[in-house]
């Protein structure tokens, strides 16, 4: 299923999706609810509703149940494993406004003493 079509859903008819696609893996796998619960350390009536569309899991339960049928793999794409913050990434890469890195130069003083005192600065009320 395309992320298109998940767009289309809605957010219970989602979940309704992801408890059936647990519960096909769980039966494939000829294992008991009961044995999945012992195992993710969730309760046995929090697995039957949700795999029967009657509740939903938390979070941390969805990826108890996750690990114990060896599918936390599937998180991946949820999570960023680069520790690189966006705009290093562009500057490692020479994107954007990075393509150059620009210099910064401040401005001397110069240190010329021969400069004669016509060209110092005045008020040039004095004249």
């Amino acid at each position: 299923m395309s992320s298109y079509e998940l767009d289309s859903l809605s957010d219970h008819q989602i979940l309704s999706q992801l408890a059936e696609r647990l519960k096909n893996e769980r039966l494939q796998r000829n294992i008991t609810q009961q044995s999945l619960a012992d195992t993710a350390g969730v309760g046995v009536a929090t697995l039957r509703r949700f795999e029967s569309g009657e509740g939903n899991l938390s979070l941390l339960n969805l990826i108890a149940v996750l690990r114990a049928l060896s599918m936390t793999h599937l998180l991946q794409g949820l999570l960023d494993d680069s520790d690189i913050s966006p705009v290093a990434n562009l500057r490692e890469s020479g994107a954007g406004i990075y393509q150059d890195t620009p210099r910064r130069q401040r401005a001397r003083p110069s240190n010329d003493a021969s400069e004669d005192e016509s060209q110092a600065w005045s008020w040039g009320d004095d004249a």
